[in-house]
């Protein structure tokens, strides 16, 4: 080893550059596992903070609920000429509540979800029957030739599968339904800040130049739906060869194929019972865009486009077969509407 005043020899080199290498390594696993401690921390807040939220919307769903009830069980207390302005004021406290449900998907399972519609189509059911009895149409009957005519073959129909979807429409404040081979469009002033639904469409393109509060779509079929920023989620549902250009803060797909997303979703997109389904960033434009993302306060700089789940797919390390990114020279740079 070298005294003092004499220049380093070799071997102190060598030491002194192993001894900074091992400081180096040290330091890297220290960093290395404060940032897992950080990281771990960050998802347990996220995880308590769900669960809070969670906590709350269920307490607040269920009040909410029991209240609807309430109002219902005393319809026959109601005289007969209040008997409409009563069942208008439920069937609102009952809209009011979808409209809950929809801004608390983000933090909300796919199970809470459905458990939530199911109850609201439950009490969309009462409602109505109550409705139709104390309510009932007037027939109008006309007499006839006693000519015998062969009866129609009864038709029957499964309801409740369609329950939901129903529900979803009718509450919608502003709808498209069952149209085909047509331009749908609403303007700014009649869907911003509103629940939109569309519904058993074919062949159409729809335009909606605002702000949504919540899009519930179902059963469209080789359509295009272009949106402007929606506030809250947009639902999509039994759709097959379409595609949705639309921001948002979460995006549900459930039962669609051969479907192309071009999105932008500050949370993330979630898939189930879906296949060939293909992502790519919002690339749509209009005048009034820039405004309506202010309205609806999505963050523009952050875009989740291609961070999406697949409830069907459990394998964490390998990339789900049912979603796809669309390759660059395949996408759709220039919309003709």
């Amino acid at each position: 080893m070298a005294t003092v005043g004499e220049v380093p020899v070799e071997s102190d080199l060598q030491d002194n550059k192993k001894k900074r290498e091992v400081e180096k390594r040290l330091q890297k696993r220290n960093d290395e596992r404060q940032a897992e401690v950080e990281r771990r921390q960050e998802e347990k807040s996220l995880t308590e903070a769900a669960q809070e939220s969670t906590g709350c919307f269920l307490d607040t769903f269920s009040k909410e609920r029991q209240n609807i009830e309430s109002q219902l069980s005393k319809s026959e207390q109601i005289p007969k000429n209040g008997l409409v302005e009563h069942f208008d004021s439920v069937s609102s406290q009952l809209s009011k509540l979808q409209k809950y449900v929809s801004e608390s998907t983000m933090f909300l399972s796919s199970y809470e979800v459905t458990k939530a519609q199911q109850t609201m189509s439950q009490l969309h059911a009462s409602i109505q029957e109550k409705r139709d009895v104390m309510i009932p149409k007037k027939k109008f009957a006309f007499k006839s030739k006693k000519t015998e005519k062969a009866k129609a073959p009864k038709i029957v129909v499964d309801h409740a599968a369609n329950t939901q979807t129903n529900l979803e429409v009718e509450l919608a404040e502003c709808k498209f339904v069952g149209d085909v081979s047509k331009v749908l469009e609403k303007t700014s002033e009649e869907l911003t800040q509103k629940d939109v639904a569309l519904a058993d469409l074919t062949d159409c393109t729809v335009k909606l130049l605002g702000a949504p509060s919540a899009i519930h779509i179902n059963k469209l079929r080789n359509c295009r739906v272009f949106s402007g920023p929606v506030s809250g989620s947009v639902f999509i549902r039994e759709c097959v060869g379409c595609t949705f250009v639309l921001p948002c803060q979460q995006l549900r797909i459930h039962t669609t194929r051969d479907t192309d997303f071009y999105i932008h979703v500050t949370s993330k997109a979630i898939i189930e019972d879906s296949n060939k389904t293909r992502f790519a960033p919002y690339n749509w434009k209009y005048p009034e865009l820039e405004e309506h993302y202010l309205v609806a306060g999505l963050d523009r700089t952050r875009n989740n486009w291609d961070d999406v789940d697949d409830f069907n797919w459990l394998a964490a390390n390998d990339h789900s077969p049912n979603w796809s990114v669309i390759a660059e020279a395949d996408r759709h740079q220039h919309w003709d509407v």
